[in-house]
């Protein structure tokens, strides 16, 4: 039997281990934090997303804790959407994009969980590879795996190891998000909305009927700080050409829970293996959150690598496998996210965007979305 230790706890980890024993194999996650908090804001699960989780079971689970998004709209400062028409965003089988808090995802794949396949307060240091194994050093001790799954995110300690030339790039943009304590009016619920000002972006949609999940993106120079006492008036000021209602949701957020990340992504890794250790997710191919496909393709990367691992003879040939399978999906991912990102804080970017989307036909969008949503296996 196969000893396989996954180092991070995060949607990508949990997936994994979850999408394996679907496939009746077992792991071990490890994860740093000595408790699942409730950390992050919201997140927008796309249909390629949700098939990998219907697979594994929790499609129905996931529906009862977050809100289906009957349309997903880039919009002006007013809320009105650049594009003419129904717009709703679903695949053929009727998966829609749902709005769900990501602390209740990890939560869902958590729970979902064989007992005790979670290993709390393991703080990953450094790993070995051995003839035939791998030797995992935690500030709580030693462990050995026959395989090892590196899904602890976009500041991965395992690719710094593996990789040490790898390295992050930064957008020019920093994000803030948050969970208002608010009920949206009739005609903006169920909705996702991304409205663009003057290089500046707001979006928002419900996770619950009492609560909306946000995020608003400027541009800023790597590493800054927030003054606490001044971040509602100073978000407050940046969008104050906006619909009303964004400043409301703003003024209904703890301060506390507001969580600013500068934009990054990581540059393109030439491979994503060495030996018996593999990078999935953000480890492996961090990606912007513009085309909104982050998580989706962490956990797209745990179905296929658990499909490859129950169906090869000889796994020494799955890791190259998985990268064939991912590489060119992930790479359309990541591209057209970062040039989406600058076409959305410059005037002409702008322009573009909306005469794109007034011409576009609807059946040229609904090809591209049904190629993103699709899986390879």
């Amino acid at each position: 039997m196969m000893d396989i230790a996954i180092i991070g706890g995060g949607i990508t980890g949990l997936t994994t281990a979850l999408a394996l024993a679907k496939q009746g194999i077992a792991s071990t996650v490890y994860e740093r934090a000595p408790k699942l908090n409730e950390v992050g804001a919201g997140i927008w699960l796309q249909p390629n997303a949700l098939k990998v989780l219907n697979y594994l079971g929790l499609k129905e689970t996931i529906l009862k804790n977050s809100i289906e998004l009957d349309r997903v709209d880039i919009t002006d400062s007013q809320l009105h959407s650049f594009k003419i028409g129904e717009n709703t965003v679903q695949d053929h089988e009727g998966n829609k994009i749902v709005s769900i808090h990501r602390a209740k995802l990890q939560q869902i794949l958590y729970e979902a969980l064989p007992p005790n396949s979670v290993k709390l307060d393991y703080d990953f240091q450094l790993l070995n590879q051995l003839s035939n194994k791998v030797e995992i050093n935690f500030d709580a001790g030693k462990v050995e795996a026959d395989y090892v799954f590196g899904t602890d995110g976009i500041n991965s300690k395992i690719r710094k190891q593996l990789f040490p030339q790898s390295s992050l790039r930064h957008s020019g943009q920093t994000c803030w998000r948050g969970i208002s304590d608010i009920q949206l009016p009739a005609e903006l619920k169920n909705l996702g909305r991304e409205a663009w000002g003057n290089r500046v972006r707001f979006g928002f949609s419900q996770i619950s009927d009492d609560a909306v999940y946000w995020f608003a993106v400027a541009k800023a120079k790597p590493f800054e700080k927030d003054d606490v006492s001044k971040l509602k008036n100073d978000l407050n000021e940046k969008f104050k050409d906006f619909h009303q209602v964004v400043n409301q949701i703003i003024n209904h957020t703890a301060v506390e829970k507001i969580i600013r990340g500068d934009i990054l992504d990581l540059r393109r890794l030439g491979k994503w293996h060495h030996q018996n250790v593999c990078l999935l997710g953000d480890a492996a191919h961090a990606t912007t959150p513009n085309m909104g496909q982050g998580a989706g393709q962490g956990i797209e990367d745990a179905y296929v690598l658990a499909k490859l691992f129950a169906s090869d003879q000889f796994i020494g040939d799955t890791f190259s496998k998985f990268e064939d399978l991912r590489r060119t999906k992930v790479d359309y991912v990541v591209n057209n996210s970062w040039r989406f990102g600058k076409i959305a804080h410059s005037s002409f970017g702008t322009f573009l965007m909306k005469s794109i989307m007034k011409l576009t036909p609807e059946s040229v969008i609904n090809r591209q979305l049904e190629k993103l949503y699709s899986l390879p296996i």
